[in-house]
This record gives C-alpha cells, structure tokens and sequence, in this order.
C-alpha cells in the first residue's frame, strides 16, 4: 500500500512542525564534540553498566560481551545498510532472506539464535520495539544508516531489562537528533550498479532548550535479478524541549513506505547456469508503517532519574506469491516506565533501576476484499529490577530479575482457533566485572531471557503449511565468561565464551511443515581484535566466532542447528595514506554450516568469503567515496535453504561485482 512520493513529500513538510538529540550520551572514551546536540545537554548523566533513563551502556564495564558504535564508525565504514554493517562484528549473522541483495531488507541475528528472516534479537529504536508483531523481523530499510548516533549490541541474556524477547541479545539504536547551531543540513546522494540510488536530506538544530529536526531518505534498487525491485521512502522528525532544567521531553514520528519484488529462490543447477533468472515462486511486498512516540526524562532530582516512553504505530502489508495473498494490519501501543536511583561514596557507586512495559497489539490477517481477517491481540506486562554496585572503580556487580506475562485473544482459521492464550516467564540475570589490572578486565553473567510465541509461530497463512497452536513459550539458560584488554600502545582484545541453552525454541520443521518446540544448545567462542599497527594512518579490526549449535533432545539430537555457521571471520582494514583520503577492506569468511530447514544434516551449504573495497575524500564539508561491493565477483549465497530433504527452490544469489558512488554535504 506504497503511497506516490508526493504523499512521502507532504508527511515531511507536515512533520517539520513536529520535528530525529540523542537519548543518550556517549562513555568518557568518545568524542564529546562528535555527538552533535546530545554533550551539551546529557554530559552530567552518570555513565554506568546499567539501564537507566537516558544513560547510555559503559561496554568498559558491563558483564558481557557489548559493542559500542558510533556514528563515526558509521560513516567511516561505507556500508549500504545496516543488515551489511552489523554483520562485520562477531556474534552477528546477516542473511538475504528475500534475495534482494544490495543493502537491501535481510535478517539479523545474534549467537546463531537463526529462524529464517526472523530476529531472535530484541531491536529498539529510541526505545521502542521494532520487531513485528506477526513475525518477529524487523524490517530495516526503515532504519537509514545515515540516521543513526549510536548502537549498542548486548550479545546473550544480558539485555533482558530491555523487554521481552532478548533471546539472543539486544540491539538498541539512537538516532541523530537536534544540533549545536540553530540549523544545521546534511545531504547525501548515492548511484551504483543494478539501479541503485539513494537521495537524502536533513535539517537539525537547537535553540535555547528546543531541539528539532527532520528527514527524508528515499532509496531505489532495480535488482540484479529479474523480477527485483525495492523503493523505501522514509520520513522522521523530532521536537525536544527542556521544560526544566532537569525535565526533558521529546516526540519523534517515523513514516516509511516501502515497495519490493523479488524472483524468489531458485536450485543450485539453475543458479551455475543463469544466476539473474527468477524462480518458481516470485512476488512482492508492500508495506507502510507510520509511529509516533513520545519520550520523558526527568533526571538527577536527589539521585532519582526517571523516564517514561509511550508510543503507537501502525503498519500495514500486503504479500502477493503464487501460491498465497494477504494482507497483514497491525496496530501496536505500548508504555515504558523507568526509574532509577544512584548515589556516590569513597570506593561505592550504587545504581537501582526498575521498570514497568505495557504492550498492546492487534494483528489482522486475511485477504483484501475477503469477508473476515483472522485476528491475534496480545496484551502484555514486563516488570524489571536491577541493582549494580561499582566497588573501588574495580569491580561492577550487577543482579536483576524480570517477570513477563502475556495474553493472546485468538480468531484464527490456520489452525481454527478461538480462545485465550497465556504464557509467563521469570528471567533472573547476575553479572560481575572485576579490573584485575589496569589493561584487563574479566566478567562472568548469567541470565534467563523469556520469549512468548507470536501468532505467525502458531500459524501458517501460507498454503501446505500446518499451523501449532499448542507451541510454548522460549526460555533460555545463558552463561557467559570473558575478558578485554585495552593498552594505548598495543590497542584492544577481547574474547568471550558462552553457553546458551533454550528450552522449547520454535522452529520451523520442513518434514512436518509446521513449527514445532525443540531443545537446543550452543557452544560459542567470539574474540575481537583491534590491534596497534606501527604504520601510521593503518587501523585494522579482527572478529572471529566459533559456534556449534545442537539439536538436545527429540529425533534430531546431536545434529547441528541448520544455517549456523561454526566458523565465521571478518576482517577491516583502513589506511590514510595522505591526509582526508582513507581506503577500506573489510573481508568476511563463512563455513561449515548446512542449509536452512536441514535437521538431518543432509545437505552442507556453500561456503564463501566476500570482499568489499572503499575509498572515501573526507573533507570539512562532507565527503565523497566510492564502494565496491564483492570485488573478486563471488558467485555465493547468504541464504541457502531447502525443503528439509532436497535442495529445492532455496537459493538467493547474490549479487556480482558492483560499485556505489556516493555524496555527502553538511553545512
């Protein structure tokens, strides 16, 4: 339901009045003057390994394994998208799920916690959910890079105070908001191969205690495959005002529209023969979500911080394949109340934070023009406690308990069902991170993240399919130990071992055609490396993981979870060889794994490496850079499914070598 761009036009004028500064400040380690419009007012907010109001997470002493990027990071890497830029770390896996390719729409998932395109991870955009509803995924063509101040990757159980469903971990994202002069703009221009073009423009500032701004991105691909296409068309704003010195409030309005055809999968045979041709079951997607949210921070009143986070969206689909049509309308409402206390002594820093999300949300499939839509309403409550002390500036001891329950009103036809299902979870987590040395840090976590069914778990819209309304609910058992080190003149390690083991994982079991709860495990070890090279202007980041995921119980046991793979590399390269020019590698190697809906192990995927080129002109004023994308032309998949027992119509190929010219203007 992808509205003409006049429309997108009119929603961006009409926003301005209400128009993305950061929620969050960043640690002591950045750059306070690259954080545009969030230093200047979020400085004096204590940074901790803690999820208060408005304090961002210190990876320095949180008990897990945690990335912090910055939207110099971002800008520096020239990555297309988001799917393509957080694969580069470890514990992070990026799939093509529509065969789009490009930067375009993919799945993202944590630790090998993989269930086709859906996001076993709990995704946040200043601090509301993104995960859909039906499914899970998260659709991130509507989150633009370029957009984005901060991300923060929690890996494991450790983000369970975030919400429900961190079964894997969280990714929680900032975007840019407000300025340090009254208006500032940024435009960006993109043109690459197979119709790729992106315009996008913004305007930000402050005045007094009034932040604003607004953006339009509107990206193009054609395809390299035939039958592909994909237009986003996205729009934000945002209003802030310090009403107090201490009480701030914020309101952000997101609109996107998004149209995309895709060939769908094709066999290996037709692959090596005519890798653009278009499969057995082509079609496409149309969807348009708009939300509007409203954010309140009231902070250091005695110690005490509070927050409150409310907002409402809507979004609505259509997917036409040859084999099924319908259409999906999902209104969501939810409120988030934080709160938080901390004090200071010699040797004590004491941080309490609680918490309270209500979630409403009504999910109506069917067909268009069709008598009835089969509806799911789920209404849930979380609540959240956490106590983190931090002892002699050495060592961080965090404890935290969470209790979730959701209700399910149900009139589904696939199965029939109508009544009421209800599930709950306890999620406790302990954490401790001790500075043994200056350069070192060891931790230890242990957590037990909970996640409730949705109705496309306990569904099946699509035809042979078998729906399972007696699925239950996720919990897992996560344990973690790891150390980092950090040394000005040797540079930054790290290496994290975990533990994961989920009762009940949903599943999609190809052999019975319907999801189905299985007992898993996975082993995992992931190390970062970001060494000191002698060589000026040379920076280098390594990232390697090792999983092996099983089947525990049930008639696979001891096979290997499909589409995890057991080693995964990344490497990043970027050399200034004269000052404002850099040029960038960043390689990433994918083996041994089998293919998607494999539980017999039956079928061992391709593995791949794929290597990216860049080179970027920075300048005072912006800069300009050229990509290129799969430079030695690798004929390879990210996504490689079956039908469980064969290699049927399962293969997105990707795309071949391709280049990505871009522009960037800030004034």
């Amino acid at each position: 339901m992808a509205r003409p761009v006049a429309r997108s036009v009119w929603v961006f004028c009409c926003v301005l009045v209400c128009p993305p500064r950061s929620a969050s400040a960043d640690p002591p380690q950045d750059d306070p003057a690259s954080h545009a419009g969030s230093s200047r007012r979020l400085s004096e907010v204590l940074v901790t390994a803690s999820r208060a109001p408005g304090s961002p997470l210190n990876a320095d002493e949180f008990p897990g394994n945690a990335t912090v990027i910055t939207s110099e990071m971002l800008a520096a890497s020239g990555a297309a998208s988001l799917p393509e830029y957080l694969g580069r770390f470890e514990g992070v896996t990026s799939l093509d799920t529509h065969g789009f390719g490009l930067g375009s729409d993919g799945s993202v998932n944590l630790r090998g916690v993989i269930n086709s395109s859906r996001t076993g991870a709990l995704v946040l955009v200043d601090g509301v959910r993104m995960n859909r509803p039906t499914g899970d995924e998260v659709h991130w063509q509507s989150i633009p890079l370029h957009q984005i101040e901060r991300i923060e990757i929690i890996r494991g159980g450790g983000g369970i105070g975030y919400g429900e469903g961190a079964l894997s971990g969280v990714i929680n994202i900032i975007t840019k908001k407000g300025g340090e002069r009254p208006l500032e703009t940024e435009q960006r221009l993109e043109w690459g191969s197979f119709g790729q073009r992106m315009f996008a423009t913004a305007a930000r500032g402050a005045q007094g205690p009034l932040t604003y701004g607004a953006t339009f991105t509107r990206r193009d691909v054609s395809g390299y495959r035939e039958s592909t296409n994909s237009r986003t068309t996205t729009v934000t704003s945002h209003l802030g005002l310090d009403v107090l010195p201490e009480l701030r409030v914020e309101a952000n309005v997101l609109h996107s529209e998004d149209t995309s055809s895709f060939a769908g999968g094709i066999t290996p045979e037709a692959s090596q023969a005519r890798r653009r041709q278009r499969g057995s079951f082509p079609g496409f997607f149309d969807d348009e979500t708009t939300q509007v949210s409203l954010d309140t921070r009231l902070a250091d009143v005695a110690g005490i911080a509070l927050g409150a986070n409310a907002f409402w969206r809507l979004r609505e689909s259509d997917s036409v394949t040859s084999d099924s049509r319908f259409a999906i309308i999902t209104p969501s409402q939810g409120l988030t109340l934080r709160a938080s206390h901390e004090a200071e002594r010699p040797g004590v820093r004491h941080q309490f934070t609680t918490s309270i999300d209500l979630l409403d949300e009504k999910s109506s499939v069917g067909t268009r023009g069709s008598p009835r839509f089969d509806e799911s309403n789920r209404a849930s409550y979380g609540l959240w406690a956490e106590e983190t002390l931090r002892l002699l500036d050495r060592v961080t001891a965090t404890a935290g308990l969470r209790y979730d329950k959701a209700r399910f009103a149900e009139d589904i036809s696939f199965p029939v069902f109508i009544g009421t299902l209800r599930f709950q979870g306890l999620s406790p987590m302990v954490g401790l991170s001790v500075d043994v040395a200056e350069p070192l840090t060891v931790y230890g976590r242990y957590a037990r993240p909970f996640k409730a069914p949705n109705v496309d778990d306990f569904s099946a819209v699509v035809t042979d399919f078998v729906g399972n309304i007696n699925l239950q609910p996720q919990q897992a058992d996560d344990y973690e130990v790891g150390l980092r080190a950090s040394e000005a003149r040797l540079g930054k390690a790290a290496v994290a071992w975990f533990y994961n083991r989920i009762d009940d994982e949903i599943l999609f079991n190809a052999s019975a055609f319907q999801n189905q709860n299985m007992d898993t495990e996975r082993l995992g070890v992931e190390t970062s490396l970001e060494p000191r090279l002698p060589i000026p202007g040379l920076s280098a980041r390594l990232a390697y993981t090792f999983l092996d995921a099983k089947f525990r119980k049930g008639p696979f046991r001891g096979k290997t979870i499909p589409s995890v793979p057991e080693h995964r590399l990344t490497t990043s390269l970027s050399y200034e060889p004269v000052p404002r020019l850099f040029l960038a590698l960043d390689w990433e190697l994918i083996q041994d794994f089998f293919r998607i809906n494999d539980f017999n192990n039956r079928l061992p995927g391709d593995n791949y490496g794929v290597l990216d080129l860049g080179v970027r002109l920075a300048y005072d004023w912006g800069s300009v850079y050229l990509k290129i994308q799969n430079a030695t032309n690798e004929e390879y998949t990210s996504f490689q499914s079956s039908n469980g027992t064969v290699i049927s119509t399962g293969e997105n190929p990707s795309p071949p070598r391709s280049f990505l010219i871009g522009l960037t203007v800030q004034f």
